[in-house]
């Protein structure tokens, strides 16, 4: 018997399916959707500015 995906799992399978159609989807058009690339300081500066933003 299958077990139940938690939330967790579902959300991540979403997004799979989502990147997987929005990248087929671009190939169709003749895009090349590239990847953007981050580097964890970077986005701990963004997230740190953020939280100061909005009081989190």
């Amino acid at each position: 018997m299958a077990n139940k995906l938690t939330e967790k799992q579902k959300v991540t399978l979403w997004q799979q399916r989502r990147s997987a159609s929005y990248q087929a989807s671009c190939r169709l058009e003749g895009l090349t959707p590239t990847e953007t690339s981050v580097r964890s300081e970077d986005a701990a500066a963004r997230l740190a500015s953020l939280r100061r933003q909005y009081g989190l």
